[in-house]
C-alpha cells in the first residue's frame, strides 16, 4: 500500500519528477505574506479552514446552521470511519517515532515491529469503544491494516538509514525515517482564519499533506491552497504545491487503497478560496441564511435538516 505512509525516498522522486511539470504561477497579492492587502486582507470573525472547504455544501450553509441556528450536526457511520482512519494513521506515525527515540540509541526494525504488534492491539481497544457506528469487526481491521503498512514502511526505511551510516544521530535517523509532522500548527489569523489551524503533516520544508477519506472534492484542493496562505503567512515560505492523498476503504475485501496527488497551489485554487472564505464571513456576519444546496451529499451531517435524511 505505498504512500499510506511516505517515505523519503518517495517524496524527492515525487518533486524531481515535479520539476519537468511547468512552474506554479501565483500573484504577490495571493501569497500568505500579502496579507494585509489587496484579495488576503480580512477583517471580522476567525473561520477555520475547514469551515471554509469542508466539502459538504457548496452553499455554506452547514457553517450558518452551525454557528448561527446552533443547529446540532448528526454523526454517521461515514464521517466515523473518516475520523477513525485520520486517528489510526496520526497516532500510528506518533507512536513509530515514540518507539525509535525509546530504542535508547539502538533501534532496530525488529523491536519496531514488535512493538507496534502490541500498540495495534491496545489502540484497536481503545477505539472500538469510541466510534459506535461502526462495528468493531470493522475497526479491529482497519487499525490492524493501517499499522501493519506502518510497520512494513518504517522497519524498511529504518534499514535503509542504519545501513547507510551507523553514525547518524537518533534525532536525525528518526527525522529520515519518518518525515512527516502530524497535526502540524499553523496560525492564520493574519489571513483571517483560525489562530490554531492543523494541517493533517508537513514534510520539511514546506510540502503540506492532507488526507481524504470521502469522495474526491474540489474543496479538498481548495482546503490545502487555505493551508498554504496560511502558511506562507506564518512563515513567509512560498508553497507551490502540496500532497493530497486520498485513502479509500473496501469493507468488502478489507482492502485500503491509496492515491496520491501532487497539487499545484496556484491562482486559480487560492482564488477560489479566498472567494469561500469571504462568502463565509458574510454568512457569519449578516446571519442570512444561504439556502439549500442542490449537490448535497449523503455523509453531511445536516442532511436530516435540509432534506429530512435518515440517520
Amino acid at each position: 500500500m505505498p504512500w499510506l505512509f511516505p517515505t523519503v525516498e518517495e517524496v524527492s522522486a515525487l518533486l524531481r519528477d515535479s520539476r519537468r511539470l511547468p512552474p506554479v504561477e501565483v500573484d504577490e497579492e495571493l501569497r500568505g505574506w500579502s496579507y494585509g492587502e489587496g484579495a488576503l486582507a480580512s477583517t471580522g470573525q476567525l473561520v477555520g479552514v475547514s469551515d471554509v472547504a469542508g466539502g459538504f455544501c457548496d452553499k455554506h450553509r452547514d457553517v450558518y446552521l452551525r454557528y448561527v441556528k446552533r443547529v446540532p450536526q448528526r454523526d454517521n457511520a461515514v464521517l466515523q470511519r473518516g475520523r477513525l482512519l485520520h486517528e489510526v494513521w496520526t497516532r500510528t506515525i506518533s507512536a513509530v517515532k515514540r518507539i525509535l527515540y525509546a530504542s535508547g540509541g539502538q533501534p532496530s526494525a525488529a523491536k519496531l515491529n514488535s512493538e507496534l504488534q502490541r500498540f495495534s492491539a491496545s489502540l484497536s481497544e481503545q477505539l472500538a469503544g469510541r466510534y459506535r457506528l461502526l462495528e468493531p469487526e470493522e475497526v479491529r481491521w482497519l487499525v490492524e491494516k493501517i499499522v501493519s503498512e506502518a510497520s512494513y514502511t518504517y522497519s524498511a526505511a529504518l534499514e535503509r538509514q542504519l545501513s547507510r551510516s551507523r553514525y547518524l544521530e537518533l534525532d536525525g535517523l528518526v527525522a529520515a525515517v519518518v518525515p512527516l509532522v502530524t497535526e502540524f500548527p499553523i496560525n492564520g489569523e493574519r489571513v483571517g482564519l483560525s489562530r490554531s489551524l492543523r494541517a493533517d503533516a508537513l514534510i520539511l520544508p514546506n510540502l503540506l499533506v492532507e488526507l481524504k477519506t470521502r469522495h474526491p472534492r474540489p474543496a479538498f484542493e481548495a482546503a490545502l491552497a487555505g493551508y498554504a496562505i496560511a502558511f506562507e503567512s506564518e512563515y513567509a515560505v512560498p508553497v507551490d504545491r502540496a500532497l493530497l492523498l486520498y485513502l479509500e476503504v473496501d469493507t468488502k475485501s478489507e482492502r485500503l487503497y491509496v492515491k496520491p496527488r501532487l497539487l499545484a497551489i496556484g491562482n486559480s485554487v487560492r482564488s477560489s478560496f479566498v472567494e469561500m472564505r469571504d462568502k463565509v464571513k458574510e454568512i457569519l456576519a449578516y446571519g442570512e441564511d444561504p439556502g439549500i444546496s442542490r449537490n448535497c451529499p449523503q455523509e453531511c451531517p445536516y442532511l436530516y435538516y435540509c432534506r429530512g435524511g435518515s440517520e
